[in-house]
């Protein structure tokens, strides 16, 4: 059994004006106990990471809320607060392998929302991200055949109904390099596509996964590894 334990921090506010509520959001963030020095890497990497989006909300995103505000209170017209969210949970951890799927949103006064989702795979007592190409190790063409397998499953949800896609949905996707933001689960190689990058704004960030089995060997243990 894995010793290694991720245990996710919270932080929630609500940003006012004034005593109004201008703009509330929701963080969570790993932290990794029981990696060494490994873990305390990642946990730093992702501290900052929640740092960034908690800054970008308490300052750029703060003042333009402030700004709508004082526009609809001019016009007499009603302000909706903004809000934002990063939220993440562990996908996997298995034989010294952590895999985090990360989702970010943002709502601004017109109901919009702008997502955004990631994935993270580390080799958690080295601290170091492992390369998606690990997991074929020897195999030439790896990355054609993974992408041949992410087009045929896009195609077929697509037309099935199950993902509004659009038609020409590989073509752009080709230009966003899905495969360099991966996770991994018990199901696979999960993938995502930018929002708005293949599909209309209200489908979000569409995913695919590559069921493990079929598109590579067996997870493999890193050497050193418990």
């Amino acid at each position: 059994m894995e010793d290694i334990q991720v245990i996710w921090q919270k932080e929630e506010r609500t940003l006012t004006l004034e005593g109004e509520p201008v703009l509330a959001f929701a963080l969570s963030w790993p932290q990794v106990e029981g990696a060494g020095l490994g873990g305390v890497w990642i946990s730093q990497y992702y501290a900052r990471v929640a740092g960034s989006w908690r800054r970008r909300w308490e300052r750029e995103v703060y003042w333009l809320a402030c700004l709508e505000l004082a526009n609809r209170r001019e016009a007499a017209k009603p302000f909706t607060p903004w809000q934002g969210e990063l939220a993440g949970e562990t996908a996997l951890l298995q034989d010294g392998i952590l895999s985090l799927r990360f989702h970010g949103s943002e709502v601004r006064g017109d109901g919009r929302a702008a997502r955004v989702r990631w994935g993270d795979v580390w080799t958690v007592r080295e601290g170091a991200p492992k390369p998606l190409r690990s997991l074929f190790p020897g195999e030439k063409g790896w990355r054609k055949r993974l992408w041949q397998s992410l087009v045929r499953q896009g195609e077929e949800r697509r037309q099935a109904g199950d993902c509004f896609l659009d038609r020409d949905w590989p073509e752009k996707a080709k230009k966003v390099r899905p495969l360099q933001s991966w996770c991994l689960t018990e199901a696979g190689v999960e993938l995502s596509l930018p929002q708005c990058a293949a599909a209309p704004a209200a489908e979000g960030c569409p995913v695919l996964t590559l069921p493990l089995a079929e598109e590579a060997p067996p997870l493999q243990r890193e050497t050193g590894q418990p």
